[in-house]
């Protein structure tokens, strides 16, 4: 009887160790309710998604596509701004820095085309787009076949939220699949919004 009471005992603790090893693991406590490609809260789709988490402190678990580009092509700043000719600096190019280098240009340069447009953008209701990173950009491309109506042909680039230098920032051709480094800030390129959550 004493043994088949240590064999209890050691049955509970390896499930009380398993359960915790568990609870340590990646993404713990995190359910996910979207797969690529699925379609999100703003309408667009789903073109990332992070068991981990991204972003600030780690809160973020997807990047949504608006469903469709900016109905015309933008400038990265403002007609007569300092900063066509001038770094603004604080942007990034990693994932989940979009947003923030979207509310950072957006501080300096009020009216910043491509940053404004994302900003003020409504699908789905949603109040939370910005203008991605450079980062943001590949990801999109490597997914596009979750995206819709992305421009794939062409000459078309599309404009990031990440600075280059004084005159330039980075652009991503999806008809080739490279970033695009000589794109002028004062040059118009297609814009699709993005969302994280």
């Amino acid at each position: 009887m004493k043994k088949k009471v240590q064999f209890l005992q050691g049955a509970v603790f390896t499930a009380i160790l398993f359960a915790a090893v568990l609870s340590c693991g990646a993404g713990a406590g995190w359910t996910p309710e979207y797969a690529l490609g699925d379609r999100g809260p703003g309408g667009g789709k789903i073109f990332y998604v992070s068991e981990t988490g991204f972003g600030p402190g780690n809160a973020w678990h997807y990047l949504e596509a608006a469903p469709e580009d900016i109905s015309s092509h933008k400038e990265w700043a403002s007609a007569g701004s300092m900063y066509l000719t001038t770094s603004l600096p604080g942007t990034k190019t990693d994932i989940g820095t979009g947003a923030a280098n979207t509310d950072t240009i957006l501080a300096k340069d009020a009216t910043a085309p491509a940053a404004e447009a994302c900003k003020h953008s409504n699908y789905g209701g949603k109040t939370d787009w910005f203008l991605p990173s450079i980062d943001e950009l590949k990801l999109m491309y490597q997914n596009r076949t979750f995206i819709d109506n992305l421009l794939l042909g062409g000459t078309d680039v599309y404009r990031s939220s990440s600075e280059l230098s004084d005159t330039n920032a980075y652009s991503f051709r999806t008809f080739t699949g490279t970033v695009y480094t000589d794109q002028a800030k004062t040059s118009a390129s297609a814009v699709r919004a993005i969302r994280a959550f």
